[in-house]
């Protein structure tokens, strides 16, 4: 396959990709790889790789489709397009900014993109409606019923019901910029990273405030464990792990520092029903760390490149990894 190279190795398979990745996502037993070339990789474990040209230019954003079978992203082209594994594409929406974010849900089946000031919601592939905000979009995040969406920006963050057209919005207020957002599986919290190498977060609905500060540079990547016990942060030389349990979560609770290196975290990953985390660092390095014991294995040894993409396979058996500089590995755990 063109630009592509693999190797076969005891425990998993390298991919000499050839571009730098955004993300990567699972579908059935592959791991397709979002490219900053604009096109889609999908590789398993063995087998013919593919690649699927999909956009003209970066891919920005990608999120696994509400159907589970097929791929949607969004590229600095101005694109919304669903990629199916096997080739066909689809352009879900045409727009003249880049589609920074995407999020979507298989419970309620809606996608949700973030362009510019507008979080533009489709629902059966068909734009619905679109919320305006008060500046650029940080981020966006949907509950786990996919519900409610929480989307962050200078001032805070605007919470509505995705599918109520006309819901106006309810505030929640922090001064300076959020630059990213997640939502606790339950909706009982909204955290968000922030300009200032820092967490803000509420607690619903009370909106009682929260702040977890202390981080060497700014958190772009979080993961839940299942049960929303936990919260995994990128942003320091180790994960940062805060506790969710009680009345008031991780106020006055230091955070488990799991996987501690030189480097700085990138990109963390909780396996899908283990307390059991993925880290990838900076220098391309990447490990599993189980939260029991802190007992950690080596996934992929430093490269060249921060390791931009990491995801589980729905089963936990296996991780799909790739890094800025191009290099990936669908790794048997």
């Amino acid at each position: 396959m063109r630009g592509v190279t693999a190797q076969v190795y005891e425990n998993g398979r390298r991919l000499a990709i050839g571009a730098g990745a955004t993300s990567v996502h699972w579908i059935g037993g592959e791991a397709l790889f979002a490219l900053s070339d604009g096109s889609v990789l999908a590789a398993a474990r063995e087998g013919d790789i593919r690649r699927i040209a999909a956009h003209d230019g970066v891919i920005l954003s990608a999120a696994l489709h509400p159907d589970g079978r097929r791929l949607v992203t969004g590229g600095d082209d101005g694109a919304i397009k669903s990629i199916h594994p096997g080739g066909e594409i689809t352009t879900l929406g045409e727009v003249r900014k880049w589609v920074d974010h995407l999020v979507a849900n298989a419970a309620s089946g809606v996608i949700v993109a973030g362009v510019g000031k507008d979080a533009i919601v489709f629902k059966g592939d068909k734009e619905s409606h679109r919320f305006a905000h008060p500046s650029t979009i940080g981020g966006l995040a949907l509950d786990g019923k996919g519900r409610r969406l929480a989307v962050s920006h200078y001032g805070g963050v605007t919470m509505r019901l995705v599918l109520a057209a006309d819901d106006k919005g309810n505030a929640l207020k922090w001064a300076g910029s959020h630059l990213a957002v997640t939502q606790s599986p339950e909706g009982e919290y909204v955290i968000t990273g922030m300009q200032e190498n820092a967490l803000h977060g509420w607690r619903l609905p009370e909106k009682t405030d929260l702040r977890m500060d202390g981080y060497p540079t700014k958190t772009r990547s979080f993961s839940w464990d299942k049960r929303g016990r936990w919260l995994a942060t990128s942003g320091a030389n180790s994960a940062i792990v805060w506790p969710f349990v009680g009345k008031l979560g991780p106020q006055g609770k230091p955070p488990m520092q799991p996987g501690e290196r030189e480097a700085l975290v990138t990109v963390v990953a909780f396996h899908p029903t283990e307390e059991v985390l993925a880290i990838g660092y900076a220098d391309g390095a990447a490990l599993i760390v189980r939260l029991a014991d802190q007992m950690g294995m080596e996934l992929e040894e430093p490269g060249e490149g921060a390791v931009s993409a990491l995801a589980w396979s729905p089963d936990g058996k296996q991780i799909a990894l790739a890094d800025e500089a191009g290099r990936g590995a669908i790794i048997n755990v």
